[in-house]
């Protein structure tokens, strides 16, 4: 290196330096006060003084770390010119000591204030002027977010291998037929992500030190800078990309598929044996071997994969047996030596090398709710036999085979709480599977006192991928961190669309934009409005996730380094500054290498999902409605009003924190129905309301005059909620009000809850009138003597609930009150809680839903008898049955006529239900009656109790449901997925929204419900995306029902104008949102009408068309005594098989698959109107009409159209390709996306032309073109 210095000599005793100044590095300069000879002037031990005490460069010069030269400034004779050159740190490390931590702090001082210019490096910039300097800090401000969404998507120019076999392997997935056994047809971007998987296991890239920034000095000269500590590198310093990383494609778009087709295109590979153990694997034979022992040791020695290639020979005919045993005894192996022994005088054996056997097969760790899904995924899309699968579950009762058993499967599906038992690090003992049934990281007290090895530590696998490996990424180590630290493996992956809770496609978030107030926002106005956010702690904890995948899963360098290895410190080089600015170390890079995902624009480009319809539906509260809400809302205006507002009296004290976050929760909830109130605790508030308002009134401190006027409010509100016998009823049976049109007088008064005597409606408990209907329909030979055994009927009935009711109330007199969120005069802190013992109700004081609940029984036909129950001998369960597939029980009643139907003239034939106490239940069940014989529902609730009372009003139409809730046992859970996505019987599933957010697929569902708005949108837009996914052929349409002016409303409102940060600060809880804590602690009440207490006629909340109730129809094929008859079992568990439930045959599986079904169909019926008429089925006319009356229509199914038609009228689809409707947008939707318009529709009169066009809810005009004339409107066709 030539320096532009006067002449001087650097060789002096003065200068001298153990390394040659020719390896230093220019890399700026800064200026000194003083003035200076007008000639370069080293700065060593005789001038050091002139940098002053403080300068970090006089340390690093008396180290040799660094030289420095000074002159004269040429434009300012006060100050002097100080050039700087560092040695770099991997130079001459042989002669100085590079590890000194306060040089290195010393050496990042001078970094950040040296001029880096070559104007200052020559003297040409004034003194004063910005000087330009090392970045600190990244010029890349984007969110975390936008960084995860903008992440390249895999480029199928860049998937070229230089090994043969791994390059068939990603061609193969390209080509049709070049994956034997596969029977989907993969989509181009799954084909590109599973090829770019292939590339990064067997040639992961190179890459720079993520530490390291490439630099340039003054004078052009290239170095490695750290910017965090300062440090410089002559040579580039790269590490290898791990061989794995996160697949994480958007929910819904098939990454379980992706990870199928990776593993059946590499299909036999090997893994690689570890460099440090690659020594000695040559065999030594006593003689020498055949060409083909030799061979096949060769293959074995160097990971050829065989297996598939003599598969594909035995295909063809031909047989290799010699071959195929001398390779299977030379697969490949190693041996891990012992660990050094240590010196000791005693006697002691060194352990034999643990020798460690190759092995082909992918694990694949997964949610144990998660664990038929995938076993379904591969029978769907794979023929059988493609996959040796092996399924080990935590509770089978069976133990782990043996490694020579294990190496013969493909796929070891294994959910994650056993792989844990397997290879927790709690020593070895305890999960044996036969003897020691000691629980994982306990010690083992069992007798035999078992030292169990795991077989999966005597392999090393292929890869490992683990599903919804985002709960991999905890705050702490948890059990799979060190279970997946013991486990040898080859290649891993991270299988989750959101690695991070932050870190989610904008199109998920998207799913729940349509409940605000634009419904047509783009994926890229979300992007660009979320680029710079400033989410400071939530960015903090998704950071923390990553490098919980980084460092403790993939194992990625530099991140994972041992103390001894160069490590690299997460919290210094990634973690933001605390003011969130970036550091320079490239996070972008980082995202680039570690995940593989798709931009949404991409994925659009290959695939176009059907339309998704959000909106919000508002709703008049019913009388019980407003009382519920009221009642919430007086406990929080009597507290608060009361207590002043100060000390832990006042509910919003941060340690009533869990009381009021209960309170809010309930009132949430309160917004379907609630009737976990007690009269008692609300009049001891409105006692507390009158005596506070008394005391104010005289001498002493005064209230204001506004929360005067709350309390006078709350009190008014407080005595008609008491003065209401349908509120008292509810709250005492808990029961959800039914009012019933024509109930037979004679009967009325044994089964109403409130004794009347006008002719409006009978107000029924839910569980009464079911019982009610239950006994009509099995008694219709009794004819005129039905309404006498009704009415014995209801009165034994109330009777027995009002005992029940009596009785739990004895056993809970001493216990604490139910509804303690209502309380406002709190215990004694020093008082101790009394523990309440759990009864029939929740603990909320609300129905309990059981198991055996969850699922809908088969309902019987009229004039039916109710068989006697028998208690099973296996089980000793009243009416279970040791088998869900055993045929109906023979009725033990004998009946001389078979009576099927009511008589017309019958009072009973004319009841129907007319309404119910709750507005969303009324709205629900009108919706789901008109939709559900044509389309799948799901409806997402929070609370169980919503569920209970949903499920008892289904029951009482005919909708058989399913509910998959908290408590569910594995194998249900699997069985009602299972049974849902593929037969037609139970068209309605009820879904726990925190058990339904992740991995579940049930895209047969095309109408979605939310009975309350979720507070936080990702949770709603996971929800949404069971349905909204790839395998979804018809438009989904999403409802979220709220009640108007409620404080779900407004939260619904306050949710609208939240930033992306707001939410992840208030993801927990809506209180830590501080303007949703506001609007809370403003809630007023909604305004009530005392005389509405005796108007039933306006206590009720309408069905749209009253529901017949007695003498409906049933199903007598199946035993209405076993509810899990008609389900489809994937898997058997040990509660399953104490049931005496067996897991479905295929025979049976086809047999349920056979029946008819129209769960994929879309089928409407148009009436041809009359003359004179101007609207039918809702859909005004514009025309002539024809002049007579026909059923016409048309069905969508399984891809294919089919004219309903009768043949004179000639509308006919043969210019239809592929089916499916058209919007105006000329999209064409069905099984498979075609973009074509609808055919001609021509007719025998002559040819008329007209698109059919998508409608109904959305607005847009339907056309029909009929004999000639046509009929034009909207209507609910496609709605």
């Amino acid at each position: 290196m030539k320096l532009d210095l006067p002449q001087f000599d650097l060789t002096s005793s003065a200068y001298e330096s153990k390394t040659a100044f020719e390896h230093y590095i220019p890399v700026g300069s800064f200026v000194i006060s003083g003035s200076a000879e007008q000639a370069w002037v080293p700065i060593d031990h005789r001038n050091i003084s002139l940098l002053g005490r403080k300068c970090p460069l006089e340390p690093l010069i008396k180290a040799d770390w660094a030289r420095a030269f000074t002159c004269g400034h040429a434009s300012c004779v006060q100050v002097s010119l100080v050039r700087v050159y560092v040695l770099p740190d991997d130079v001459g490390r042989r002669y100085i000591e590079r590890d000194d931590r306060i040089l290195q702090k010393r050496l990042q001082e001078l970094m950040g204030i040296l001029d880096v210019s070559l104007d200052a490096w020559e003297g040409k910039t004034p003194p004063g002027v910005p000087t330009q300097r090392y970045k600190t800090d990244s010029d890349d401000d984007d969110s975390l977010f936008y960084l995860f969404n903008t992440v390249p998507s895999p480029d199928p120019e860049a998937l070229s291998v230089t090994c043969a076999t791994s390059q068939h392997a990603i061609d193969s997935v390209f080509e049709p037929e070049a994956l034997p056994g596969l029977k989907a047809t993969l989509y181009p971007y799954q084909k590109r992500t599973a090829a770019t998987m292939i590339r990064r296991e067997v040639q992961p890239r190179r890459s720079l030190d993520p530490r390291l920034s490439p630099t340039k000095g003054p004078l052009g000269h290239d170095f490695y800078h750290d910017c965090q500590t300062g440090q410089i590198f002559l040579n580039r310093k790269e590490y290898d990309e791990v061989k794995g990383g996160v697949l994480a494609e958007s929910m819904g778009l098939g990454k379980t598929l992706i990870s199928l087709a990776t593993i059946l295109a590499t299909k036999g590979h090997w893994p690689s044996i570890p460099p440090e153990y690659s020594l000695g694997l040559h065999p030594v034979r006593p003689a020498t071997g055949s060409l083909m022992q030799m061979a096949a040791a060769a293959v074995g020695r160097e990971q050829i994969p065989w297996r598939t290639v003599f598969q594909e020979l035995s295909r063809s005919g031909e047989t290799h047996g010699a071959y195929l045993s001398a390779l299977e005894e030379n697969i490949g192996s190693y041996h891990i030596p012992p660990p050094p022994r240590r010196h000791s005088r005693r006697p002691s054996t060194m352990p034999e090398p643990q020798k460690i056997r190759l092995c082909s097969a992918t694990i694949i760790i997964v949610p144990r709710n998660l664990l038929t899904q995938w076993q379904h995924e591969v029978a769907q899309h794979f023929t059988q036999g493609t996959f040796k699968v092996l399924c080990i579950d935590v509770k089978d009762g069976a133990a782990m085979p043996k490694a020579s058993l294990l190496m013969l499967h493909d796929i070891i599906l294994i959910t994650r709480q056993r792989f844990e038992q397997e290879l927790c690090s709690a020593g070895s003992k305890g999960v044996s599977g036969a003897s020691c049934i000691c629980l994982p990281h306990t010690q083992c007290h069992c007798p035999a006192n078992i030292d169990y090895e795991s077989p999966l530590r005597e392999l090393h696998f292929l890869r490992v991928i683990m599903d919804e490996g985002h709960e991999f990424a905890g705050r702490r180590r948890n059990n799979a961190y060190h279970a997946l630290a013991r486990l040898r493996v080859d290649r891993k992956w991270i299988v989750s669309g959101t690695p991070a809770s932050g870190l989610l496609g904008v199109e998920v978030g998207s799913a729940a934009y349509g409940t605000l107030e634009r419904t047509d926002v783009t994926n890229a106005e979300l992007l660009e409005k979320r680029k710079h956010e400033t989410g400071f702690q939530q960015e903090l904890k998704d950071l923390n996730s990553l490098r919980i995948i980084v460092t403790g899963f993939l194992d990625m360098k530099p991140w994972s380094n041992g103390k001894h290895e160069d490590p690299a410190n997460w919290s210094q080089y990634i973690t933001p500054y605390n003011d969130g600015r970036r550091k320079p170390t490239s996070l972008r890079n980082l995202l680039d290498g570690l995940v593989v995902r798709h931009r949404i624009e991409d994925v659009e480009s290959d695939v176009q999902l059907p339309p998704l319809y959000n909106r919000i539906v508002h709703l008049e509260p019913s009388w019980q409605d407003r009382l519920s809400q009221n009642a919430f809302i007086i406990a929080l205006i009597v507290n608060a009003v009361t207590s002043e507002r100060v000390d832990e009296d006042y509910m919003f004290h941060p340690k009533n924190r869990p009381a009021l976050h209960q309170l809010i929760n309930n009132l949430r909830q309160s917004g379907f129905y609630w009737t976990s109130f007690e009269p008692e605790e609300l009049l001891k508030t409105l006692q507390l309301c009158r005596q506070y308002l008394e005391a104010r009134s005289g001498p002493g401190p005064a209230c204001p005059e506004s929360d005067r006027l709350l309390l006078r409010q709350a009190n008014a509100a407080g005595e008609i909620i008491l003065a209401s016998p349908s509120w008292k009823v509810f709250s005492e049976l808990h029961e959800m009000g039914m009012f019933v049109d024509d109930f037979p007088l004679e009967c009325r008064d044994a089964w109403t809850l409130i004794p009347r005597k006008d002719s409006g409606p009978t107000l029924i408990g839910a569980t009464q009138l079911g019982k009610a209907q239950k006994w009509v329909d099995s008694h219709l030979y009794e004819g005129p003597q039905l309404l006498r055994g009704l009415a014995s009927i209801g009165e034994t009935a109330m009777e027995k609930a009002w005992k029940d009711l009596h009785r739990t109330q004895e056993a809970e007199a001493s216990e604490e009150s139910p509804t303690e969120a209502l309380t406002v005069n709190r215990r004694s802190p020093k008082e101790p809680a009394k523990k309440r013992k759990k009864t029939k109700a929740s603990v909320a004081g609300q129905p309990k839903l059981t198991e055996h609940f969850t699922v809908s029984k088969a309902r019987l036909g009229p004039g039916t008898p109710i068989a006697k129950t028998n208690t099973n001998a296996k089980t000793g369960a009243k009416g279970e049955t040791p088998s869900n597939s055993q045929p109906l029980l023979k009725s033990v009643l004998k009946t001389s006529k078979s009576v099927t139907s009511l008589d017309a003239d019958s009072g009973l034939a004319k009841t129907t239900l007319r309404g119910t106490a709750s507005a969303k239940l009324s709205y629900l069940l009108s919706r789901v009656t008109a939709l559900h014989t044509t389309e799948k529902i799901l409806i997402f609730y929070e609370g169980d109790h919503i569920a209970y009372y949903i499920a008892h009003a289904f029951d009482l139409i005919d909708i058989r449901y399913l509910i998959y809730t908290r408590t569910l046992d594995l194998a249900l859970k699997s069985a009602y997925v299972a049974t849902f996505n593929s037969t037609s019987t139970f068209r309605v599933m009820l879904m726990n929204i925190h058990e339904a957010a992740h991995g579940l697929h049930i895209a047969s569902a095309s109408r979605v419900f939310f009975v309350n708005p979720v507070w936080q949108p990702n949770v709603e837009a996971q929800a949404i995306k069971r349905a909204h996914r790839i395998g979804q052929s018809l438009p989904v349409y999403v409802e979220t029902l709220v009640l108007k002016d409620t404080l779900e409303d407004q939260m619904l409102q306050r949710r609208k104008g939240m930033t992306a940060q707001e939410h992840q600060r208030a993801e927990k809880s809506l209180l830590d949102d501080e303007p949703m804590s506001a609007i809370i602690k403003d809630a007023r009440l909604l305004p009530l009408q005392i005389d509405q207490n005796q108007q039933v006629e306006k206590q009720l909340a309408k069905l749209e068309t009253p529901i017949k109730l007695f003498g409906r129809a049933g199903n007598c094929e199946i035993d209405p005594g076993n509810p899990y008859a008609d389900l489809i079992f994937p898997i058997e568990t040990n509660k399953t098989k104490k049931l005496g439930i067996k897991k479905t045959t295929q025979a049976k599986l086809e047999a349920m698959q056979s029946k008819p079904s129209t769960g994929n169909e879309r089928k409407r019926d148009f009436d041809l109107p009359d003359e004179g008429e101007t609207s039918i089925n809702g859909c005004d006319i514009f025309g002539s009409p024809p002049p007579t009356k026909r059923r016409v229509g048309f069905a969508i199914n399984d891809g294919k159209a089919v004219s309903l038609c009768p043949p004179q009228i000639g509308l006919n689809f043969a210019n239809l390709e592929n089916g499916g409707f058209s919007d105006t947008t000329g999209q064409v939707y069905s099984t498979r996306p075609v973009d074509s318009d609808l055919g001609d529709c021509s007719n025998a009169a002559g040819p008329s032309t007209s698109n059919i066009h998508s409608s109904g809810r959305t607005g847009r005009r339907v056309n029909f073109a009929f004999g000639g004339h046509s009929t034009e409107g909207s209507t609910n066709v496609f709605s």
